[in-house]
């Protein structure tokens, strides 16, 4: 029995993996911490509905998420890892980790200092954010500016440890340890799912009740990735060290970074803006939104993860025949995932939307909505899988100011859109205008990513073997949404779709039908791919 034990915790903090099974972690991980996220939006859709309570719940999360996006994501994802792997490659461990507690250490006052602003600029904030809302004639049992005040200040205290989890996790991906930090996000769901089952009625109003559970998840975080950071050999140092002239140095290279994630995150602003003036807008948005992204981070977010060091190592080494095949590889296999996922979930929208949100009191009018801003958000799922490689591609070669440049271009055609688009009566989109703009940028993201990239290293494609990939998989995508459709008809006769249960088999039966005819053809088409998962399964 001690030595099952030694050996689970063996995997989870010490297991070092190779890029495949470390996508296969990460994807399997990730699907299985959006299934609970998804979970943890049909408890919140199922007791407060499409409602304003609901709408300035997720409303305030930007002021904090936009604290960690600027500050946070990007210098880890942009500058920390590869400088923290460019010191691996060159046997520079001890340097490696006394950077590691220097730039945790600068991240952490600069989010404190951040917070504390924002802690006393909230109440001046919050009409901005929501103009549209605040405008409304709405009368509730609390008061509404008040309450969406006090939980942008609860939820500050969030990217204080995901400065912290951010920083663990730079560093267990460096080391190719990727078991406790793919387990972190799970653990931030179960703590939400845990707010909504035992605190919601110890507060008023008791939307403040999932808010202390994001608090919660954002600290667990930190707790479940510490062990393998800590047996990495890395030890945290009261010091941010000047002198060295690499935390300069990363901060040089994430400012265009930031700048870039500071123009997406203006896109978001802009989207709550336009979408506080439509009653539920911003939640229906919202749900559409955590459902489009879920096989991006499973199979696009994961994949992309899981390759990145292996990027900025190759060209550490200045080996662009590896990088260029890594790239391929990864290309390749996110078009597998991503390819049939955007015809299923163009085929299922309904079926999906009610079965996850049709309870309680989310209403038929907020399922419709969903439903179709889902609908417009499926066009740009392919985009929105290949971004995440893209933008690793272009941090591995330390060029952040490329990706900047880009996220300008994407944020006027975004904020364009966004404003224009739900508000055309002869296109009656509202809400789904919002996830049309959305779908239309990403796409012009990546377009512009891939130009850009393949002046930086040559042909992104030198064997055509994503382009040919891409052909094949197109076409049994589209024989398996033939599949998907007419299925969900046999499925109608035999299960009682007016009910959860029937609902349920109908989708159920009408994926695995898709599924077993994609695979079919995917093999017979002779997909690289279908033989890369078969022999993983085989193992």
């Amino acid at each position: 029995m001690k030595a099952r034990v030694k050996k689970f915790f063996y995997y989870i903090w010490d297991k070092k993996l190779t890029v495949s099974r470390a996508a296969i972690i990460l994807g399997a991980t990730a699907l299985l911490s959006n299934v609970l996220g998804l979970f943890r939006d049909r408890l919140i859709a199922g007791h407060f509905g499409a409602s304003n309570q609901t709408d300035i719940f997720y409303a305030s999360f930007r002021i904090p998420d936009l604290i960690f996006n600027l500050l946070i994501l990007g210098a880890l994802s942009s500058v920390f890892i590869p400088i923290f792997i460019e010191k691996m490659t060159k046997e520079k461990e001890d340097e490696a980790n006394h950077l590691a507690s220097s730039f945790l250490n600068f991240l952490l006052i600069c989010t404190l200092i951040f917070g504390i602003v924002i802690f006393l600029l909230a109440p001046k904030l919050v009409p901005f954010l929501l103009p549209g809302f605040f405008n409304q004639n709405i009368h509730t049992s609390y008061n509404v500016f008040q309450t969406t005040v006090n939980l942008v200040r609860i939820m500050l205290l969030s990217p204080i440890f995901f400065a912290i989890s951010g920083i663990f996790g730079g560093i267990l991906n460096s080391h190719r340890r990727f078991i406790a930090y793919s387990l972190a996000p799970i653990i931030y769901n179960l703590a939400i799912i845990f707010s909504m089952v035992f605190l919601v009625g110890k507060f008023n109003p008791e939307i403040y009740a999932p808010a202390v559970g994001v608090i919660i998840g954002a600290f667990l975080q930190v707790i479940i990735q510490l062990p393998s950071t800590l047996r990495t050999g890395w030890r945290w140092r009261p010091i941010i060290d000047f002198k060295q002239g690499e935390i300069a140095r990363m901060v040089k290279m994430m400012t265009p970074r930031t700048l870039a994630i500071g123009a997406s995150q203006i896109n978001l602003l802009v989207d709550t803006i336009v979408l506080s003036f439509i009653a539920g807008g911003i939640t229906e948005f919202q749900y559409a939104n955590n459902i489009q992204t879920v096989p991006t981070v499973i199979f696009g977010i994961a994949i992309a993860t899981a390759i990145f060091p292996a990027l900025a190592a190759s060209y550490a080494r200045k080996d662009m025949k590896e990088f260029m095949n890594g790239f391929s590889w990864s290309a390749r296999r996110i078009l597998f995932f991503m390819i049939p996922a955007t015809v299923g979930i163009i085929v299922l929208r309904a079926q999906i939307i009610r079965l996850i949100f049709g309870i309680g009191n989310f209403d038929w009018n907020a399922t419709y909505w969903t439903t179709k801003a889902l609908l417009f958000f499926a066009i740009g799922l392919v985009a929105q899988g290949l971004i995440p490689l893209l933008l690793k591609a272009f941090y591995a070669i330390h060029d952040t100011k490329t990706p900047f440049f880009i996220a300008v271009i994407v944020m006027v055609v975004n904020a364009v859109l966004s404003i224009t688009l739900p508000f055309i009566p002869s296109l009656g989109l509202g809400v789904a205008g919002v996830a049309l703009a959305f779908s239309i940028a990403g796409i012009v993201n990546v377009i512009l990513l891939a130009i850009w990239l393949h002046d930086k290293v040559g042909i992104l494609d030198p064997n055509h073997k994503i382009f040919e990939s891409t052909f094949r998989l197109i076409v049994a995508s589209v024989a398996m949404g033939f599949a998907i459709h007419y299925s969900l008809y046999l499925f109608d006769i035999v299960a009682n779709t007016s009910k959860v249960a029937g609902i349920l088999i109908q989708t159920s039966g009408a994926i695995v039908l898709g599924s077993v005819t994609y695979f079919i053809l995917a093999w017979l088409f002779k997909c690289e791919e279908i033989k890369f998962i078969l022999e993983k399964i085989r193992r």
